[in-house]
Formats: C-alpha cells, sequence, structure tokens
C-alpha cells in the first residue's frame, strides 16, 4: 500500500493546525492568570516625625595642658648649699625661702665693704678740708697789693688750690666706687637665700646640702604653676574663622583620660600670632581653673566645642539622609502616605543624627526602608522594629 504526496501533505497541514490551536489556548489562558494576579504591596518604612529641638554635638580637638608660668630655680652666686628649706613636690608660694647657701665669705666681703666705704668718706672729709683752706688761701694772695707778694707766690697758691680740688674728687670718686662694691657684696649676700620666684607645685631638689653650686652649674630646682593652666589645641584655618565669629558664644569643656569631666568651663586666653606652615593650624589657648588638680602640665585632654545657648534645629537620623548625583535630601510621605524627594541640607552631625537645613518641623521622615521609594510611591508605615 503506497501514499500519495497530496495525502502527505493534507496530514502535515493538519498536525500543525493542531499545535498552533493549542498554542493560542495556552497563551490566552496565561493572560488570564496575569489579569487576575493581585498589585504589588505597597513598600514597608518606618518614619520619625521631625522636631525643632536644640542640637549641640561638641566637636572634640586634642589639647595639651601647659602651666602658665614654669620656673627653673637659679642661683646667683656660687657656694656649698647649706640647707635644703622645702619638702618635694609641696606646694611654694612666691618668696617662700627654698634653699641657702654658705654665707660666711660673704657675710665677711660686706663687712669688708661698709669698712672701705667709711674710709672712703673719712678720706673725702679730709680733702674737702684741705680743699677749703687751699681756696682760702688763693682768695687772700689774689686779694693783697701786688707788690706785697710775688708771682712765684701766687703761681704756687693757686697749684696748691688745684692739687687740693682734683684730691677730693679722687676721694669722691673713691666712695662711689667703694658703694659699688658694698652694693655687690650685698647683692651677694642677699643670694646665699634662694626664695621661691612664683607660686606653684615644686618638684625634686636637683642639688641637696654640701653641694657646690653656681649660675652655669644648672638649676636647683623647679616650680610650675598649678592653678589656673593652659590648654592649648590646633585648629584649622576654616574653623580658625569660625572660632573668632562665634567665641563669645561657644562653651569649653575638657574631658579626662577616664572619660570624667573637668568642673569648671575655660576662659578664652589668646590665639597664635601666625598659622604654622607646616599643619596650616593655629594654636589656641584656653585657661582653666585648677584647684583641684586634676590636669596636670603636659598631659593631653579631649577639648570639647559647643554653643552655650544652641539654637533649635531639625535633626534627623543620619539614615534618613540621602544623596543622589544631583543633591542631598530626605523621603518625606504626604497625609496619604505617598513618598516625596525633599531637598535639603545636610549640617552637623553627632550620634547617629544630622540636622536637615530646609526641612521643616512636623515633616513625616522616611528612615528605615529609603532604598525602596520612589517619586510619588505608595508606602506602608510600620514600626522601626520590624527591620532588622
Amino acid at each position: 500500500m503506497s501514499w500519495g504526496g497530496k495525502t502527505v501533505a493534507t496530514l502535515a497541514f493538519g498536525a500543525g493546525c493542531a499545535v498552533f490551536g493549542w498554542f493560542v489556548r495556552d497563551l490566552a489562558g496565561f493572560d488570564r492568570k496575569i489579569a487576575s494576579a493581585p498589585p504589588p504591596a505597597a513598600p514597608a518604612v518606618a518614619v520619625i516625625a521631625a522636631a525643632a529641638e536644640p542640637f549641640n554635638p561638641p566637636e572634640p580637638f586634642v589639647g595639651h595642658v601647659e602651666p602658665v608660668q614654669e620656673v627653673d630655680v637659679l642661683p646667683q652666686i656660687s657656694g656649698y648649699v647649706k640647707e635644703v628649706k622645702f619638702a618635694e613636690g609641696a606646694d611654694v608660694k612666691a618668696g617662700d625661702l627654698l634653699f641657702e647657701i654658705d654665707p660666711e665669705q660673704y657675710a665677711a666681703a660686706d663687712r669688708l665693704r661698709h669698712a672701705e666705704l667709711e674710709k672712703a668718706r673719712s678720706e673725702v672729709a679730709v680733702a674737702e678740708a684741705e680743699a677749703d683752706r687751699a681756696a682760702r688761701y688763693l682768695k687772700r694772695m689774689k686779694s693783697t697789693d701786688a707788690r706785697g707778694i710775688t708771682q712765684t707766690e701766687l703761681d704756687q697758691a693757686e697749684t696748691a688750690n688745684a692739687a687740693a680740688c682734683a684730691k677730693l674728687a679722687s676721694a669722691k670718686a673713691g666712695v662711689a666706687e667703694a658703694e659699688a662694691n658694698l652694693a655687690i657684696a650685698a647683692f651677694n649676700l642677699k643670694h646665699t637665700k634662694v626664695f621661691a620666684p612664683i607660686s606653684g607645685r615644686i618638684g625634686k631638689a636637683f642639688m641637696h646640702a654640701g653641694d657646690y653650686v653656681a649660675p652655669t652649674k644648672g638649676a636647683l630646682a623647679r616650680v610650675v604653676q598649678t592653678d589656673p593652666v593652659r590648654v592649648t589645641f590646633p585648629i584649622t584655618d576654616r574653623e580658625y574663622l569660625a572660632w573668632r565669629a562665634e567665641r563669645d558664644e561657644l562653651r569649653v569643656r575638657l574631658k579626662l583620660a577616664d572619660g570624667s569631666f573637668c568642673a569648671d568651663e575655660g576662659a578664652w586666653d589668646f590665639d597664635d600670632n601666625e598659622m604654622s606652615a607646616s599643619t596650616a593650624t593655629m594654636m589656641v589657648r584656653v585657661l582653666f581653673p585648677n584647684a583641684a588638680r586634676a590636669l596636670v602640665p603636659n598631659a593631653f585632654v579631649t577639648v570639647l566645642l559647643d554653643r552655650k545657648n544652641p539654637k533649635p534645629v531639625v535633626a534627623v537620623p543620619a539614615p534618613a539622609m540621602v544623596r543622589t548625583a544631583k543633591n542631598t535630601g530626605v523621603w518625606v510621605l504626604d497625609a496619604d502616605d505617598r513618598a516625596h524627594f525633599k531637598a535639603v541640607k545636610a549640617g552637623r552631625r553627632s550620634e547617629g543624627r544630622v540636622v536637615a537645613e530646609g526641612l521643616e518641623p512636623g515633616s513625616r521622615v522616611v528612615f528605615q526602608g529609603v532604598h525602596k521609594l520612589g517619586e510619588g510611591m505608595k508606602t506602608r508605615v510600620v514600626d522601626a522594629s520590624t527591620f532588622k
């Protein structure tokens, strides 16, 4: 039995029609499924009501504690230390006796200079008498009739008067010299006692009884002022301009190494007179009371700058701030919970919050789920605890 060409063609055509019909029926069923599928759910977001409130995050700086005064106690004379008059590490006041240098040779020199001065003064008295006598003799000779004296006698009288005047001048110079020598001796004797030049805390004694000291042999001790102290810290050129503009409005506090804070606030002392060429910073100096001695010179502390009376601003959680290619802003919801992008200027940041300049108080700001949003998109507000 054989098949003709027409018969084969007819069978092939029928099979193709059957396949096409099945495809059309299946496609129609797929369209019905799409048409009946529910719309996508609105994205879940967590929102916060923006409110104007004081936002005063402190700006930290690394500060260095410096004494306002620190003095090395140096001897003005040479000699042997007779006695140390202070306890190491004690508080001293300006004028307190610290060291005594053996005064024996200086006391003897002082007595000698006093005697020399008295001798010089007695020589002046003798010279004054001789000068007076020579002057009176010369006057008498000049008043005598020229026929009663010779020229030689007159010349001798003038020479004697000049010599007496010169002797008197020399005697007076001797007094001035003796007075100067006595002043030096008195200075040396006075400085056998070494006194504290400033009030503060004294360290250890570098010299002790029996040690030979001299102005060229180094310091005897060191006194450091402890109350008040100065805290210095560097600020950049931009920070310096803000510091000058707002200095009277700023509060300066200190945080110590253990995390505690100083009870007293600082008071501006002065700024440097030039910017550092190597660091592009300027040193600012602030005075702090230090009665409790919590601040030790050469220690490092954290300086905190904030405002005395901060103005209310709108701050939002940091995750709410979105940066796009064009600007920075936040997503806010309207009354229908639809999202709208609001361009704002990001300001100061602290502890997970950032100032949103240009955002109206009362705005409902999205801070969770921001990555899902688009302009005008319907949202579903949920509790923030549902986000992980």
